[in-house]
């Protein structure tokens, strides 16, 4: 059974996306598979971009203490300037 893309890990999308640049480099797709993967590739693609902003959030909440303690706050993603 195929596992959802909302439950893959970071690592285990990527790999899929890989074998789908790979299969569509190759060229040897009919339309409809090349177009079913290149749809997969982008659901696959968001996912990825998602877990990456979370990480980000995530290492944007901890800041470093001149004690060596870390502070961790509540701030949103979209409140962090980049």
């Amino acid at each position: 059974m195929k596992k959802k893309i909302e439950k893959m890990e970071f690592e285990e999308s990527v790999n899929e996306l890989e074998k789908i640049v790979s299969a569509l480099g190759e060229g040897n797709l009919s339309l409809k598979e090349a177009s079913d993967l290149y749809t997969k590739g982008i659901l696959l693609r968001n996912h990825c971009k998602k877990i990456l902003e979370e990480i980000e959030l995530k290492l944007n909440q901890v800041s470093p203490n001149g004690d060596g303690s870390v502070s961790i706050s509540d701030r949103k993603l979209g409140e962090i300037e980049l």
